[in-house]
């Protein structure tokens, strides 16, 4: 079957039929996290138009470049965002981003302004979980305090954050720097398949793992796992599944906050290397954005803010979005649960969204 081409895609998205609906679905649903993903449509529109670029516009560019996209590519995500009705941009993007249009500029400095009230929404969606970190170390609260997204808010919304950050520890003394930690994915549950008529029972389901912290972006996808059913369990293998150290191997943590993103998709006719590409054009988009501010919780708003990206560049790949999970993180919080070399800890959360339900295990392990 012949892929579908961007116009036929963005005429399913913007009528709200076929495979578009999803994807519709989950955008309207998210509007505070996707941000970013008009910034870079914003950027792609003004390069198709040959206006001026800004210095931000100028970096989402050749990030996109840099990694493997065409400028007859960036131009055709430029052109979508400027056939987007204006009501659906509305339902997509928060007001202030709604807005950009080609004729308008939008820069390092604008960001670093807007980045405040970024933090604040992306930081209040319904599925997000702020761990008092603090709270629960000292022993005045515990993790049962702080209860994960319902199973409905992620059917509805198909993505959730677990913030766990210690921003008053003494870093140093808990975290030696050389402490190597690794983060991999170990399986995965298949409760309930997604539903695909025209492909067979089965799913082809291939999770996508990126992570940001201290100037480090690692973005890995695993292999496609063919004919999973419902009850059905997979294992990755040592070298598949890496969210922080490069080729799964343990890495020290910097002293920053980390952001990783982990997202669950289903295999169709979508080009590896093409998804390849996308991936690793929304992180490098995103690790240039990180240096437009040192507003806390930062990271988080902007590995929330690739988590929309890689929706909307890999749902023109014809492969389907299942659901996301973000991650943000720092080094004491980590070094807490891992006082010993040789210890570790999982961590497991559920994807799903509405259709398609599966539960990911992750394993934090300290090698030194």
């Amino acid at each position: 079957m012949a892929p579908r081409s961007r116009d036929r895609v963005l005429d399913d998205l913007v009528n709200d039929k076929g495979r578009g609906a999803p994807l519709r679905r989950k955008l309207t649903a998210n509007p505070d996290r996707n941000w970013l993903l008009a910034i870079v449509l914003h950027s792609c529109a003004k390069f198709a138009q040959g206006a001026q670029l800004t210095d931000l516009e100028q970096s989402i560019v050749t990030a996109f470049r840099k990694n493997g996209l065409t400028d007859e590519e960036i131009k055709q995500h430029g052109d979508a965002d400027q056939r987007m009705p204006r009501q659906l941009r509305e339902q997509f993007f928060p007001k202030r981003f709604a807005q950009l249009d080609v004729k308008q500029s939008y820069s390092m400095r604008d960001l670093a302004k807007d980045a405040p009230g970024i933090v604040r929404s992306v930081l209040a969606m319904p599925t997000v979980t702020r761990l008092d970190v603090p709270a629960i170390h000292a022993g005045t609260a515990v993790l049962a305090d702080f209860p994960l997204p319902s199973r409905a808010l992620l059917r509805e919304h198909a993505t959730a954050m677990t913030v766990a950050l210690d921003p008053d520890a003494p870093v140093r003394a808990a975290a030696p720097p050389n402490a190597r930690i690794s983060i991999k994915a170990t399986s995965f549950h298949c409760a309930d398949r997604q539903t695909d008529s025209v492909f067979g029972p089965a799913n082809e389901p291939y999770w996508i793992f990126g992570s940001l912290g201290g100037g480090t972006t690692v973005t890995t996808r695993s292999q496609i796992f063919g004919d999973v059913d419902s009850g059905e369990s997979r294992n990755f293998t040592s070298t598949d599944g890496c969210v922080w150290g490069q080729n799964c191997t343990a890495q020290p943590l910097p002293d920053t906050e980390v952001g990783a993103l982990v997202s669950l998709w289903e295999h169709d006719e979508g080009n590896a290397e093409n998804i390849r590409k996308g991936v690793a054009a929304a992180f490098a988009a995103a690790a240039g954005v990180l240096t437009a501010t040192g507003v806390a919780a930062w990271v988080g708003a902007v590995t929330a803010g690739v988590g929309a990206v890689v929706v909307w560049l890999l749902g023109f790949l014809d492969d389907d979005h299942v659901a996301d999970q973000t991650f943000v993180f720092n080094r004491a919080v980590v070094a807490k649960q891992l006082p010993d070399v040789g210890s570790s800890f999982n961590v497991t959360r559920r994807f799903t969204d509405g259709d398609g339900d599966y539960q990911l295990t992750l394993r934090v392990a300290r090698a030194t």
